[in-house]
């Protein structure tokens, strides 16, 4: 959702009372997603970046 009238501290506000386990979970959906349908050669670089 689009909030055009609130401030940029009143946006930084509103995401910080969002709960640390809420943040984590939408985390790892997004990984999970990349992870899915992103092509081989960008899970390879992925891969290789995380062992670094």
């Amino acid at each position: 959702m689009i909030f055009k009238w609130e401030s940029q501290r009143e946006r930084l506000l509103r995401f910080m009372k969002i709960s640390p386990k809420k943040k984590l979970e939408w985390l790892r959906e997004i990984n999970e997603f990349t992870a899915k349908y992103s092509s081989k050669r960008s899970n390879l670089i992925r891969r290789k970046l995380r062992t670094r």
